[in-house]
């Protein structure tokens, strides 16, 4: 993982009141409920007393008891009852739950990958702010695959019209100009797509390219967020829950802001999520079949020039992992340059 990262890693619809749910994110089991407030707690799923699940407990007065032992923890981790000790009994300092600091907005929960810090240091949640305000509708997906093969998937540009032949790739645009992609170092990946029929000229180069005064095709935000502008009011958004280093849970939406009329809100949604549905069995049956599950740089995949967009991110999450700051582009067209030899 990418450390000191917001990751979307859950749905808001998924954690109801009133009740604790196991979960795994991250590599790790956690337990999420909502306090007497409704705030989202995220914990490492074991009670400090005698290390059971937390999961099959209950909330009790807005903290989250044991099931073995009645152990009370709030939303801080810090234990509240040990019902053994009497309600006014000692609540040492060793019974602490592990908390990880959590957010709840744009109908998702996000979860700290990192050291904890002041509420002031920590960075803002990443989303695509021009969302904000659509409406939209969420399926959820399971794939056996490591999350990075997940997002790698979505920034490749030149397996349309092959793996989406009969939906979203029809049309046999094979040639790939570009792609043009900027990345952010540290937050965004932005591609302009331009594919065309094959009518045997060469692909146009980045460099060649128009420059770009309209926003991007597609767009990533680190570490796990994706969008793909489809019109100025129609989008397809996805986050990458890691969940281990061989599973990804994946939440697509499609947002759009086309109509005031609710039940046709509703009806749109329906439609965009079934279709997103079938395009991602598409995807599905294909990136379950890649070797390694967890993609890098050095795995053995070989590159070609529309494979840009990939060979960014991967550049860009082993320097954040890494802490590195090297010149990204040149980078890129190094990497890509040695693929073709």
């Amino acid at each position: 993982m990418i450390p000191n990262q917001w990751y979307a890693v859950l749905d808001s619809a998924e954690i109801k009141p009133g009740k604790p749910y196991a979960f795994r994110r991250l590599n790790d089991e956690i337990v999420v409920w909502r306090d007497a407030h409704q705030r989202v707690v995220i914990m490492r799923d074991v009670c400090p007393h005698r290390q059971c699940q937390l999961s099959p407990g209950k909330i009790v007065d807005g903290n989250i008891q044991c099931h073995f032992h009645g152990f009370q923890y709030d939303r801080e981790g810090d234990c509240q009852l040990i019902p053994a000790n009497g309600r006014n009994g000692a609540k040492p300092r060793a019974f602490k739950a592990h908390v990880y600091p959590t957010r709840e907005a744009y109908g998702l929960i996000w979860m700290w990958y990192g050291e904890p810090r002041q509420e002031s240091d920590y960075p803002p949640i990443p989303f695509f702010e021009e969302l904000a305000d659509f409406d939209y509708g969420t399926i959820r997906r399971e794939w056996n695959v490591h999350y990075s093969r997940s997002i790698e998937n979505q920034l490749d540009i030149s397996h349309l019209p092959f793996v989406h032949a009969k939906t979203i790739g029809r049309g046999g645009r094979t040639l790939v100009n570009g792609p043009y992609t900027v990345v952010e170092p540290g937050k965004s990946i932005s591609v302009w797509v331009d594919n065309q029929l094959d009518s045997g000229l060469p692909a146009t180069k980045p460099s060649a390219m128009p420059s770009k005064d309209t926003p991007p095709n597609l767009k990533f935000l680190f570490p796990n967020v994706w969008h793909n502008r489809i019109a100025p009011k129609i989008s397809v958004f996805a986050a990458f829950a890691p969940v281990d280093e061989e599973n990804t849970v994946i939440y697509v939406r499609f947002y759009h802001k086309v109509t005031n009329f609710a039940p046709l809100k509703w009806l749109i949604s329906k439609i965009g999520n079934f279709s997103d549905g079938l395009i991602l069995a598409e995807d599905q049956g294909i990136v379950e079949t890649q070797r390694p599950k967890k993609s890098e740089l050095n795995v053995g995949d070989r590159f070609i020039p529309a494979d840009r967009p990939i060979v960014m991110y991967l550049l860009e999450r082993q320097r954040l992992i890494e802490g590195t700051h090297a010149d990204e582009l040149n980078e890129a067209d190094f990497a890509l340059d040695l693929a073709s030899r």
